[in-house]
């Protein structure tokens, strides 16, 4: 059976049937069971989409695993997992839909879009940060130069990170119908409390934007775009990068959030920072792979130069973060004692296959010597692998770790795997069989994590166990099905890499 596997795959890479994905204006082909769920899988009140799905016989037990990490977080995470929509599955959501290339498609995906530039949704009647109305600062020296009063278009800050699907500002707890809770932040009354404008899911609203305003206004024949400066993904866009690069540090890196943006200090913590500034004096690598990939849209479609040296900032951040030793990019950085410096607490799996997938291999060995794209996948194999018996990959985790599976970044590795494929087989064949029989082997274990909700539904588990991420969350029991795992394996499988445009 290896010996034939080993033969499929050198018949692939002589054919040339890796693909090495930049076009993108065709017409995909998906597994419709897989499109219908994402399309069913959306708020009935404002058809924004669910970041998450639980089968009605399994929601009770679900919900009550939540409680195991308190009262107050278990409640939270319910109404997030029950009616909220995290902005970057959205923007999956949006791709998915734009992939189609149907115009009934391209008008739902859009939907979103319309919202961010309202900038309310329901009862929510603002969902943008900025100065002075829910007091976000971008610049300490002017903090009026990005606004949280949403009638001044293209002045803006960020989108929350996670929205209320139904648009609900009051919320009920899903286990079991309470309305109110002792101690809840601020009132008693449940109501939504993740007002975080984070950077990395707001450039992937811009990665969504562009993705749809590619496939609405990129004519394949002349290579050229017609003109819509009044295209709501457009101003949306343009909009989120000025926001965006008012954050960007001196390190060239774009900080993670904001002054203003709250986080519940741990006691190590409370020595360098406050519960405000936090995410404004840290940075998160991944969050710039993703603006990165962002800017490179925005740049490729308006030629607007800012943009451009928006990137080139971004690059000089990231070799700021490069361990030349190990082969990989730290998580991140934090502004200390006047200073940036590296965060090297926890090893993150997606920033090394994002920053494949994203910027290439092809510029990684530029930047940091032949191979070292190779040397970042064995780095994100050895920390997060996920091996049988036999020593074959069948997914990888988030962080150190090697009994977890995180479809989603499974997904992701696969997207990485199929570009050093692609780039490697004709400089080192060896290593593109190798990533090839890691994508494949790991493609054949994801669907254990399949789930076959109806006759016509389909989707993704989240992952294969709950479990806590040092990153912030939860990982969930595999009967949370998940839209950003269901996204990205339909990535996957039409081959599409969705942070590029051509």
């Amino acid at each position: 059976m290896e010996r034939i596997l080993l033969v499929f795959i050198c018949m692939c890479l002589v054919a040339g049937n890796i693909p090495y994905v930049r076009a993108q204006t065709s017409i995909f082909t998906l597994d419709p069971h897989l499109l219908n769920w994402v399309k069913f899988n959306i708020s009935p009140v404002t058809h924004l989409p669910y970041s998450f799905y639980i089968p009605e016989n399994d929601k009770p037990e679900i919900y009550r695993r939540m409680e195991s990490s308190g009262a107050l977080k278990g409640t939270i995470e319910r109404m997030i997992t029950h009616e909220g929509m995290d902005i970057y599955d959205g923007a999956l959501y949006q791709i998915v839909l734009s992939m189609t290339g149907s115009e009934e498609n391209l008008i739902e995906a859009s939907l979103a879009d319309h919202y961010y530039w309202q900038g309310s949704v329901g009862d929510t009647w603002n969902i943008r940060a900025g100065y002075p109305i829910n007091t976000f600062v971008y610049d300490p020296k002017n903090p009026e130069s990005v606004s949280s009063d949403i009638s001044r278009l293209g002045k803006r800050g960020f989108i929350f990170r996670i929205i209320d699907a139904d648009g609900n500002y009051l919320v009920t707890d899903p286990l079991d119908g309470k309305k109110s809770l002792a101690g809840f932040p601020d009132n008693d009354r449940l109501h939504w409390v993740d007002w975080k404008p984070v950077a990395g899911e707001n450039a992937w609203v811009v990665i969504a934007a562009m993705q749809i305003y590619h496939k609405k206004y990129y004519d394949l024949a002349t290579g050229l775009y017609s003109q819509h400066s009044d295209s709501v993904e457009l101003k949306l866009s343009r909009e989120l990068a000025r926001a965006a690069m008012i954050l960007q540090s001196e390190s060239g890196g774009i900080r993670m959030a904001p002054l203003g943006t709250y986080r519940n200090l741990k006691d190590e913590e409370k020595k360098d920072f406050n519960e405000k500034d936090w995410w404004y004096r840290h940075i998160s690598t991944e969050n710039n792979i993703s603006w990165y990939a962002a800017f490179r849209m925005l740049y490729q479609v308006t030629r607007d130069p800012q943009y451009k040296k928006a990137m080139d900032a971004i690059e000089r951040y990231l070799r700021f973060v490069w361990d030349e030793k190990q082969g990989l990019f730290y998580q991140g950085a934090y502004f200390i004692n006047g200073r940036w410096v590296i965060s090297n607490e926890n090893f993150a799996l997606d920033v090394q296959t994002w920053g494949l997938a994203c910027i290439g291999p092809k510029n990684l060995d530029e930047w940091f010597g032949s191979g070292s794209a190779w040397r970042i996948w064995q780095a994100g194999r050895k920390h997060s692998g996920f091996f049988d018996k036999q020593g074959n990959l069948l997914g990888v985790g988030f962080t150190d770790e090697h009994d977890r599976i995180s479809v989603e970044w499974s997904a992701g590795a696969m997207t990485a795997l199929t570009e050093l494929a692609d780039y490697y087989k004709v400089r080192n064949l060896s290593w593109a069989i190798q990533a090839l029989g890691d994508k494949f082997s790991m493609r054949k274990s994801m669907e254990s994590l399949h789930v076959d909700i109806s006759k016509s539904l389909a989707a993704y588990s989240y992952s294969s166990r709950r479990g806590d991420i040092p990153f912030g969350w939860n990982s969930h029991d595999p009967q949370v099905m998940s839209l950003s795992s269901t996204g990205w394996m339909i990535f996957v499988d039409a081959g599409f890499n969705p942070f590029w445009l051509v």
